[in-house]
């Protein structure tokens, strides 16, 4: 099946001053074996580097999409503004902490369960 016929997979960070992960993050979103994802990272005004890092993954891969929040909001609801930039197409969701990462099969295994 190609990519393009898997369901789509919504990845979701919300993030505020994440620059010492935020790379090892979206690194391990990137190294999935499942390819058919959008990766939406919600910025809540950082005062570090974390809108730049993001930003420059966004230019390298169009599944990337950064919001960047105008106004600092509580963690509950920057994780509730990331929910309500899925997609209208978007079969699945995951959330991913700005410090952690993710296996390379993540993805896939979770669709195969899903779907099962």
């Amino acid at each position: 099946m190609s990519p393009q016929q898997q369901p789509l997979v919504s990845v979701l960070t919300p993030v505020y001053n994440g620059e010492a992960h935020l790379t090892e993050c979206i690194e391990s979103v990137l190294a999935q074996t499942y390819q058919n994802w959008e990766y939406i990272i919600v910025n809540n005004c950082s005062t570090d580097r974390t809108l730049a890092i993001a930003t420059e993954y966004a230019r390298q891969d169009s599944r990337i999409r950064i919001v960047n929040n105008s106004e600092f909001v509580s963690a509950p609801r920057n994780h509730n503004l990331a929910l309500t930039r899925i997609s209208p197409v978007s079969k699945y969701c995951k959330f991913v902490q700005a410090d952690d990462l993710i296996f390379p099969t993540c993805l896939a295994e979770m669709v195969q369960v899903a779907d099962a």
